[in-house]
This record gives C-alpha cells, structure tokens and sequence, in this order.
C-alpha cells in the first residue's frame, strides 16, 4: 500500500508472543500467503519483492502448481533462482528455505475440453470425500515431518526474534537505495534487538525476585541472601540463554554483559540490606546498652562498693562494671548475624559508648584515673582489637570461601553452559548443512529428473513427429509412383495395335511389358 510493504501489527504481536523455535510455513508455525508468482492484482515489481521476502524468512516454501507440469511451471521454478541472486547472502550459513511442490495428480485423464469438464464437476464436488481428505492430510503431514525451524546462524528464532527480523526486512525492501535485501545486516539488527530485550526480560526477572526478598523485609542473613541471589540468577541466566541467539562469540560477549548487569543489580540490593543490617545492630546495641550498662551510669545507681556513697570520695567497684560490659557483649552475640556490619557497630560502641562511660565514671570520682586509663586503654584496645580481630577474620575467613564456592561453581555452570552451546551449535550447524545438501541433491535430482522427463516427453513428440512425417513421405512418395503407373499404363494402352489381346504388365515404373494371346 502507498507503494511499501505493510506489517500487521496485530501478527506482530501474536508473533512475540511464541516462545517456540518458529518454522514458517516442541516448534511453532507460522503459514504466509504470498498470492503466487503472478498474481493479477499485484504490480510486478512487489510482486518480486514479496516473493524476496518470503524467500528470506521462510524454513520451508511450498509451491502449488494446480495443473500438470509445464514449461511455464518450469520458468517460474528458475525465475525463483533468479531472484535469490537480489539477496545478499550470510557467509557460513545456509539460508534459503526447503522447497515443496505440490503437483496435481498426473494419473488423470486429461478431458478435451477442460472448461465444460471443471465447471461440471465443480457442481458435483465432494469436499468429505475420504479420498480427498485423506490425500490432503497426508501432504499436510508430509510437510509438517520434514519441517525445519528458522535458524539465524546456528540459533534457533522465537517469536520476538522472528518478528524483528521480518520488520527488518520489510524496512530494508522498502528502502528505494537498496538495490538488494541484506540477509547479513538483518541478522545482525536482529542479534542485536534479541540480545537487548533478553537484558531486559531477564534483569527484570531477577529484580522481581529479589524484590520479593526484600518485600518480606530486610534485613536477612547473607547465607539466605547468597542463596535467594543464586536462584534467582540461575533463573534469569537460563532464560537469557534461550532468548539470545548469534555466533559463540557473540553468545559469550552477551553472557559478559549479563553478569555485569546482575553484578550491578545484586550490589543495590546488597547495599540495601547492609544498610538495613547496620541499622538492626545499632538499634539493638542500644537497647543491651540500655539494659545492662545505663543503669549503673546513673547518679543514683553508680558502680560502688557495697552501694556506699561517701561525700568526699566514691570507690568504683571495678567487677560490677565489667560484668555489665560483658552481658552487653554476650548478649549482643546472641542477636547478632554474621557480617561486617555487626563487627561494624560493635567497634563504634566499644569507641564512643566504653569511652563516655569511663570518662562519666571518672567525672562523679568513682574511678581513679589510672584505673579509668588502665580500663578505657584495655577496652579500646586489647579487647575491642582482640574481638574485633577475631570476628572480622571470621567474616573475611566465611567470605572468603562463599565467594570461592560461587566463583567456582559460576566458572562451572558458565564453563558447562558455553560447552553446551557450542557443542549444540555445532550439532546443529553439522545436522543443517548435512539437511541442506541433502536437499539440495534431492532438489538437484529432481530438477534433473525433471529436466530428464521433459526432454523425454519432448523427444518422444519430436520422434512421433518425425515418424508421422516419414510415414506421410512415403505415403506421397508411393501415391505419386501409382499416379505414374497408371499414367504408364494408359500410354501403354495407346500403343497396342488394334484387335489384339493379351496381359499388360507393368514391373517398373516407365516399363510396360504386353504379352499378347492367341485366341
């Protein structure tokens, strides 16, 4: 319309929506109408141009002849192979569809005045008839057993890819500056689109099920963090290799791109759970602080000797409170969960917290201050180092071998993964060029099997002709020596003398014997 191809956008989106390998004519099928090679209602040059597209995003191509083979039927068969040459082709791949002609059944009689016959049994057909339908269901099954999906190089197309690269296609034949449809660049656009909505598709998976995490609310251990990341990435990584297609190359490049783009999601998600965990300690610190040590801080609860207090001097009663510290130390690991964050807000107590208290303390008088030194100095640093020390060793020692056990286990999965591939794209390739030459010897036999049949035909023809021929040649030839003969005989005839009788025979044309009898 309006001198382009025009793309139902309706089918597009039916298109998208199969997630099997498409085969145009398990695997999900798409059947295209093109209207013949020379249909009436369409301009010549589209009608090419149709025929070049269905030439490209077709598995399989059906041909309908609906009378018995002619030579029309065998110049439309090479206007195909013409056409082919008006599309640039993929370097190491076989493109071109299968080629399927349904032939009317040659058995028949051929009725001498085929308009009167048709238009007779057109009123007596019988579409129930068992014959018909059960011929019509066996092509039908013909084709559908040797029914090859597309392929864009070595990778099977779904419905999003297959949409792409028609619309591709089309934009490329309705280009007026291109003098041919580029099979290479529609392929690459369409890699590339594939590659783009699996990134999407399949990053959206994964946030959709960390979010889920996160819903429940954070914070979570990271044990259950590491495992809900690895399911989801698991799921995401097996659909983004089913929908991204290309060479092993480009395959290994997208899956690069994709753990970058997980890496980076997961990071968000890590950052929000740290902060959540950091805010968990701080809120509980503060109420084991509250609990256990803020009591003995204040003025009438004081850390003393036997709860005595002297005006001019207060004598701490050092044990009381480093029982306190060490119940908020013990009761802190019980609610904790393992990370650096817990060893985090520890530290920062054990820097403000501790320090305030002792100065407190040393400001009511209740610890001298070699004893409030000696303390704030053990606090700060053999205990807070020593704990400190051990707990993030710990962490480091726990993170240390998760990562190790994820990154070897990735570099397996990814390893099995790209062996897997290859070793199916090379299957495949084998399995399809091994199918493409065998139809393209079974094409070419029966191109030369029909090539073979039509001379035959057509020699018979000649030699009937030409035997027709000789025989009316003779029949001349002998038609002419009889007008001869009789033309002898009557001159013959002419020179008997009178009264006489007798044979006349004639052995030779030009030759009269007469043997007279005696009466």
């Amino acid at each position: 319309e309006g001198g382009a191809i025009l793309l139902d956008e309706q089918a597009l989106r039916i298109l998208k929506k199969i997630e099997e390998p498409i085969a145009v004519i398990t695997v999900g099928v798409v059947v295209i109408d093109c209207e013949g090679i020379d249909d009436p209602n369409q301009e010549a040059p589209w009608a090419n141009k149709l025929i070049i597209l269905c030439l490209a995003i077709s598995s399989t191509l059906i041909y309908n002849i609906n009378g018995i083979i002619g030579r029309d039927d065998i110049e439309k068969l090479f206007l195909m192979t013409k056409i082919v040459s008006l599309i640039q082709p993929p370097n190491d791949y076989q493109y071109l569809p299968n080629l399927v002609v349904l032939l009317r059944d040659g058995q028949l009689d051929s009725p001498h005045d085929f308009v009167e016959y048709f238009l007779d049994r057109l009123s007596k057909v019988d579409y129930d008839d068992p014959i018909f339908v059960e011929k019509i269901e066996e092509a039908v099954t013909n084709i559908f057993e040797d029914l090859p999906p597309k392929y864009l190089n070595a990778s099977t197309m779904s419905g999003i890819t297959f949409a792409e690269f028609l619309e591709r296609c089309v934009v490329q034949i309705n280009d007026p500056s291109n003098t041919m449809l580029s099979i290479p660049s529609a392929y690459e656009a369409t890699i590339n689109y594939a590659a783009q909505k699996a990134y999407e598709t399949c990053i959206e998976l994964y946030n959709g099920m960390m979010n889920e995490m996160s819903i429940k609310g954070f914070p979570i251990s990271w044990d259950e963090f590491e495992e809900i990341h690895n399911i989801a990435f698991e799921s995401a990584l097996k659909n983004f290799i089913k929908q991204i297609v290309g060479s092993a190359d480009q395959i290994q490049s997208f899956q690069k791109t994709f753990h970058d783009k997980i890496t980076a999601s997961k990071n968000q998600f890590y950052m929000k759970n740290s902060t959540a965990m950091s805010k968990y300690h701080e809120e509980w610190a503060h109420k084991l602080w509250k609990k256990n040590v803020a009591p003995g801080l204040e003025i009438e609860n004081l850390f003393v000797i036997n709860n005595f207090f002297y005006v001019t001097y207060l004598k701490i009663d050092t044990d009381k409170f480093e029982e306190a510290i060490k119940l908020f130390e013990q009761s802190y690991e019980s609610i904790v969960m393992p990370g650096q964050e817990a060893i985090q807000v520890l530290t920062e107590f054990k820097s403000n917290q501790y320090e305030d208290a002792i100065k407190l303390l040393n400001i009511y008088g209740i610890l001298r201050e070699e004893r409030a030194n000696e303390m704030l100095a053990l606090k700060s640093m053999e205990e807070c180092l020593r704990n400190q020390k051990q707990q993030s060793q710990q962490a480091i020692d726990h993170m240390k071998i998760e990562n190790e056990r994820m990154l070897k286990e990735q570099n397996q999965q990814n390893q099995q993964a790209i062996r897997q591939l290859l070793e199916d794209n090379e299957r495949k390739t084998r399995e399809q060029k091994k199918e493409n030459q065998r139809l393209i010897d079974q094409q070419k036999a029966g191109y030369e099997r029909m090539l073979k049949e039509v001379r035959a035909e057509h020699q018979s023809t000649v030699n009937s002709l030409q035997s027709q021929l000789n025989k009316n040649v003779q029949k001349k030839s002998s038609f002419l020596d009889g007008v001869k003969e009789v033309a002898a005989t009557i001159e013959a005839q002419r020179c008997i003398p009178k009264g006489t009788t007798g044979l006349l025979i004639a052995k030779q044309p030009g030759q009269i014997y007469y043997l007279p009898r005696i009466l």
